[in-house]
């Protein structure tokens, strides 16, 4: 594994510290798959109305239109809000902390956060991350900043149903002000270390937390997302939102929202932004290891997009490779890209197109490369 490093940063590009809501939109639009309702039918917020998909908001299902989600282009059922949040599901009693009610809820819920407990009685540690790796990002903080004593109760809760020798909770060095917020209350709860640690990129990952802090492999990692989820389904909370950062050098603002999922991009855009210039990309789902899209007027926001940058054009045209070697030395996978080498333990990182000095789009051509071996 390599030496983690600390990307440059833009220092003009600063977020809020003030967390934003956007709950009402006019419109949402859902993946038209195996549609459950009729069009002009009454929808209730949380009522399935298609395959694996239930809606964020109540109103009338108002027919299909074509949209772009992060997996492409697809039918969507649009559904109009009445601005009333109606729903008709009954209450349900809060779950206790057990490992049974864990097992439970997520086997219903989230069976790839299932996987994590699966079949474990007992962690050495529990680590949750407040970490963000894409420059600009901040989701992860303001889940911890929003959410800080639930969040905390319920990881001092774990460790003592797991038997945990050490609970760390991990921050950025130089994220102050969710230190600042963690300290005041961290105290009320022995068994959480609150553990700082530098601006390093890939810290996110679990593998690169847990070199880093030298732990074994019997370790519950969580992202605070992930807590957060974990915290809604066992005491039934509403889970019809989700947290998107918005940033870049093209915007006047930058700032991490609260939206309905399913909401437009547009009509975020239109409500909470201006644009600094005419001219500018828009990056999903991170600089780094996300990919860029030229229609922002379809694209529906849902919980698998978590970032968007809107940034003014690169203006560095791509070189030929000179076969400087700093692609490999900075891979923390060992991936020659110019043999093929070691090419499938490829983590689209983008390290490599981050370091070339002849802005050559080394991940495009790790992505062509994996093509034509398959």
């Amino acid at each position: 594994m390599g030496k983690l490093i600390s990307l440059e940063k833009d220092p003009n590009i600063k977020i809020s510290n003030s967390l934003e809501y956007f709950l009402d939109p006019d419109f949402i639009y859902i993946p038209a798959e195996n549609i459950q309702v009729h069009q002009n039918e009454f929808v209730y917020k949380n009522m399935p109305v298609c395959k694996n998909y239930c809606s964020s908001i109540s109103g009338i299902a108002y027919g299909l239109k074509k949209r772009l989600f992060h997996n492409g282009v697809k039918d969507s059922l649009v559904i109009a809000n009445d601005f009333r949040e109606l729903e008709n599901t009954p209450t349900k009693k809060r779950s206790k902390v057990t490992i049974k009610n864990i097992l439970s809820v997520l086997n219903i819920n989230n069976k790839t956060l299932l996987e994590k407990f699966k079949s474990q009685n007992k962690f050495d540690n529990i680590v949750i991350t407040a970490i963000n790796d894409e420059p600009y990002v901040y989701n992860h903080i303001f889940i911890l900043k929003e959410n800080i004593t639930d969040l905390l109760e319920l990881l001092d809760e774990l460790s003592l149903i797991y038997k945990t020798n050490h609970n760390y909770l991990i921050v950025k060095n130089i994220d102050t002000t969710i230190i600042n917020d963690c300290l005041n209350v961290i105290g009320t709860y022995p068994n959480i270390e609150l553990t700082l640690v530098n601006d390093e990129y890939l810290l996110e990952r679990e593998e690169f937390i847990f070199s880093k802090l030298q732990i074994n492999n019997n370790t519950l990692y969580l992202t605070t997302q992930e807590l957060l989820e974990l915290n809604n389904y066992l005491l039934n909370k509403d889970n019809t939102t989700t947290l998107l950062t918005i940033s870049g050098n093209a915007l006047k603002e930058n700032k991490t929202i609260r939206v309905k999922k399913y909401t437009l991009l547009k009509d975020i855009l239109t409500k909470y932004f201006e644009l600094l210039t005419d001219e500018y990309v828009v990056i999903v789902n991170g600089l780094m290891q996300g990919y860029s899209i030229k229609d922002t007027t379809n694209l529906v926001i849902d919980d698998q997009i978590t970032a968007i940058n809107i940034m003014k054009p690169f203006k560095n045209p791509e070189a030929q490779c000179i076969n400087c070697g700093q692609c490999l030395e900075i891979c923390p996978k060992g991936v020659n890209h110019l043999t093929g080498k070691n090419i499938a333990k490829c983590i689209n990182c983008g390290l490599c197109t981050y370091i070339c000095p002849g802005f050559v789009n080394l991940k495009n051509k790790i992505k062509e490369y994996k093509n034509d071996q398959y």
